[in-house]
């Protein structure tokens, strides 16, 4: 029955974002009696724990419900959200601990959701929030600073050695072939950082524009947009200098391709007869590298046959789901999602799946006689 409530209350979810003509629908309609002991109690059922708790809170002395709400809260909301608060954020102090700080993050908004001091947890949070984005930051700005470096090594590369006329044309040839592919990696640099400060993402914009700088030293443009990056780059945020040495035991080890035999269309074609349309992702990309003829046509059809097969399980999840056979929607959101990671419906699918499923576990393992936490 627990179960039964949670996902009808998930399914609803949806209907707090619609409108009709530019008015949002009013859900309190469905829940007339939302203030009173069963409304508090559905929504306590259906894990809604702070809004459960701020229904009681806002009961009058003088109401009719008021002596059971605040009976129900005392007894049961109450200590089962200390329960789940001191169970989220043990979970967030371990993954902080650990240093997995995006796993750390979400754990203490999940902190966050079911506290009466949300102001820490958010400070919490955003600290964690910090620290993953310093990591991905100096790891992606060496990374790119490296990958540079050994570009632009070669810059003298086809100079004509002594012997050979300054204006050969072969070695000519072969610098402006060189000269075009670093402009077209500058543009492409400066193109993702303005893409990036769109998003709201300025430290990946600072690594592309000062990729751009790099190749383009005198790119009134790229200075320009170099400003605005720095206007918008959180303080806490720091840029290693780019002559700072890494130790050779701190760079990521970088593992060998291994030898291969050479892919061709028609095992391509077999792996998408055949279903295996993850394998036959990872074979066109190998077939394009070696310039293999056609491949954008079996990009196409691949393309098409990953789009209708993970709309199929995305369906089938959604059946599952309804059906309260979670474990079955969460395997197939996953199938969905390894196929088309940027569907972000499909993800948000398996994210409420997944809480869902994390939130029930924790309900259904407390009893009454557990021990309560003190307050936070």
């Amino acid at each position: 029955m627990l179960l039964r409530i949670l996902i009808a209350g998930l399914l609803l979810l949806p209907l707090a974002s619609c409108t009709t003509n530019g008015k949002s629908f009013d859900t309190s309609v469905s829940f007339p009696m939302i203030s009173s002991y069963a409304g508090i109690k559905r929504d306590f059922e259906a894990g809604r724990i702070m809004k459960a708790r701020a229904g009681v809170l806002e009961l009058k002395r003088g109401h009719r419900d008021y002596a059971a709400a605040y009976k129900l809260l005392k007894q049961k909301i109450e200590p089962a959200r200390r329960r789940i608060y001191v169970h989220y954020l043990r979970v967030a102090k371990a993954y902080e601990k650990q240093e997995v700080w995006y796993k750390a993050m979400e754990a203490y908004a999940d902190a966050k959701a079911v506290t009466i001091k949300p102001d820490l947890m958010e400070m919490k949070r955003a600290e964690m929030e910090l620290k993953m984005r310093q990591l991905r930051l100096d790891r992606l700005l060496a990374q790119r600073r490296s990958e540079d470096a050994v570009w632009m090594q070669h810059l003298t590369a086809y100079n004509p050695p002594k012997g050979v006329d300054p204006q050969d044309e072969a070695f000519l040839h072969q610098q402006k072939g060189f000269n075009d592919f670093l402009a077209e990696r500058a543009d492409t640099a400066f193109d993702e950082a303005k893409r990036y400060l769109r998003n709201k993402q300025p430290e990946i914009a600072y690594i592309e524009i000062e990729s751009h700088l790099r190749l383009q030293p005198d790119s009134e443009s790229g200075m320009k947009l170099l400003a605005e990056i720095r206007e918008q780059l959180p303080k806490e945020l720091e840029l290693s200098k780019l002559d700072s040495p890494k130790s050779k035991s701190s760079q990521p080890e970088i593992k060998g391709v291994s030898p291969h035999q050479p892919v061709t269309a028609e095992q391509i074609k077999e792996a998408i007869r055949k279903d295996r349309l993850l394998e036959a992702r990872q074979m066109l990309n190998s077939y394009r590298r070696s310039g293999g003829a056609g491949a954008s046509r079996l990009s196409a059809q691949l393309n098409k046959r990953i789009s209708t097969r993970a709309g199929n399980l995305f369906g089938s999840g959604s059946y599952a789901f309804r059906h309260e056979q979670l474990d079955e929607a969460i395997k197939y959101w996953s199938e969905a999602v390894a196929l088309m990671p940027g569907r972000s419906d499909y993800a948000d699918a398996l994210h409420r799946a997944r809480q869902l499923k994390e939130r029930l576990n924790l309900l259904r393992k407390q009893k009454d006689s557990d021990p309560v936490p003190e307050e936070e």
